[in-house]
């Protein structure tokens, strides 16, 4: 059976950070060790070599101008000295005879010392004993020669050693203060991003078992956590105002469908019973009803094919003069409510499918007409810019309420006005008229104020 090796976002975040800390922890640390320590061996070389120099000059003070061997005493104060820096010396004659020197017991204790630390300190130092021999007097065929044994290439004293492990010390201190901060600020910064996401996990949670009404209220200073929870939130006001168009749907189309089907129920059961007499007249009347049961019908299907095969079929062609065919056709309508209609604006061409925006454009004009009252006006203005070509339709008629504009694209929508109008449609125009215009590329907007008048815009664009 396969295990879920699923991490959660709060522990990636938190190793991400660590991971991040100690890579930039460890890099600094190599980084300032290599540069210190090179510092350092520079340092000790150039220490060094000072060293060498001050052993040569007070050994050959020592001698002065006396060809003879200097007190014992002062030697062994001298190689005292030298040893304390990590030096051992002896002094030989011409013949590689030894004149004088240091304890060899002192010597070897100290280099073995040298050596160890330095190996300690390096795994893979390549070390060893050097010699070097300096004259320091010849004078009347007597001759001194200084040598002076070291561990080379470069060595660090017993002082020089607490330094390097005070300064390894120091980092370690400095890497587990790092990680232990990594951590720390980790496990904030994961809280901070992931609490919201849980936050918003909970509410999809909700979403799916049919709660829509809870808010998330908390607010992100991370700007796609912020997206993320304006999403959600607005997921969750689309679901509940669709719920609530569906259950509203639902009691129309069922008032609707009841009324013309209560009428079919009684008049044939009339007739069943023989109570009236299946004449020409109540059989027309029977035919009316089951003919606008057949047009509800075709409504929802029309809507329901425009929306799933739009094939426009574009050409070149004047849109003003076009609307203004349009405007014509509805003169009698137009006529009989004494509504005057200016059509206003340029006459570009539009590359569009003809016959789908004229569709558009009844609709809108059909409707503005019908919620208008007698001797008012409709204006149509058409607009050109760069990039869009504009038309719009606007009435003074009964207007529709703020919280409902958002919904009259929604399939088989009425608002209140129109449901109470004896024009009320089935309401699928204007979701036919959104669902062309999306597919030429384009918006509808509507700007509305009850009993001001409502004035919907088509933005179609050029190319």
């Amino acid at each position: 059976m396969k295990k879920n090796t699923q991490i959660s976002l709060k522990v990636k975040l938190i190793i991400s950070y660590i991971t991040i800390s100690l890579f930039l922890v460890i890099s600094l640390i190599t980084i300032a060790r290599y540069i210190i320590y090179n510092q350092f061996e520079d340092y000790v070389l150039k220490n060094q070599a000072k060293n060498t120099r001050q052993i040569v000059e007070q050994v050959k003070k020592a001698y002065g101008n006396s060809t003879k061997l200097p007190n014992k005493a002062l030697l062994n104060n001298i190689g005292q000295n030298a040893i304390d820096k990590g030096f051992a010396i002896r002094i030989e004659d011409k013949n590689d005879s030894i004149l004088w020197c240091m304890d060899p017991s002192l010597c070897g204790h100290m280099l073995s010392d040298i050596e160890h630390n330095m190996n300690r300190l390096y795994s893979n130092f390549s070390g060893d004993y050097v010699e070097k021999s300096y004259l320091i007097n010849s004078d009347g065929g007597n001759q001194a020669t200084l040598i002076l044994r070291y561990y080379g290439p470069f060595y660090y004293n017993n002082t020089e050693v607490e330094f390097i492990s005070m300064l390894n010390y120091t980092f370690l201190i400095g890497a587990i203060v790092a990680l232990v901060l990594s951590v720390v600020i980790g496990l904030f910064m994961a809280n901070r991003i992931s609490g919201p996401i849980y936050k918003v996990i909970d509410k999809t949670r909700k979403i799916e078992q049919g709660n829509y009404k809870d808010v998330i209220e908390i607010t992100s200073n991370t700007k796609e956590v912020k997206q993320l929870i304006h999403s959600v939130n607005s997921l969750a006001n689309t679901l509940e105002n669709q719920t609530s168009f569906k259950k509203r749907l639902a009691r129309d189309y069922a008032h609707e469908f009841r009324t013309p089907l209560a009428s079919l129920q009684s008049n044939l059961e009339a007739m069943i019973d023989g109570i009236w007499e299946a004449d020409k007249e109540r059989l027309e009347s029977l035919y009316e009803e089951i003919l606008r049961l057949t047009r509800m019908v075709g409504n929802i299907d029309s809507l329901v094919s425009v929306e799933e095969n739009i094939v426009l079929e574009k050409s070149n062609f004047d849109l003003k003069e076009f609307i203004n065919k349009i405007v014509i056709n509805f003169e009698s309508i137009l006529f009989e409510k004494k509504i005057e209609v200016q059509l206003e604006g340029p006459s570009p061409v539009l590359y569009a499918d003809k016959d789908k925006i004229g569709q558009v454009f009844i609709n809108l004009l059909s409707n503005a007409i019908k919620y208008s009252k007698e001797n008012s006006l409709i204006q149509i203005h058409i607009q050109e810019t760069k990039k869009n070509i504009i038309f719009s339709v606007k009435d003074y008629g009964i207007g529709i309420e703020k919280a409902e504009i958002n919904l009259i694209f929604e399939h088989l929508y009425r608002t209140d006005q129109s449901r109470a109008s004896a024009t009320g449609g089935s309401g699928v125009g204007l979701a036919i008229v959104k669902s062309i215009v999306l597919a030429h590329g384009g918006n509808i907007e509507v700007r509305s104020e009850v009993g001001k008048g409502s004035e919907f815009i088509v933005h179609l664009p050029k190319k």
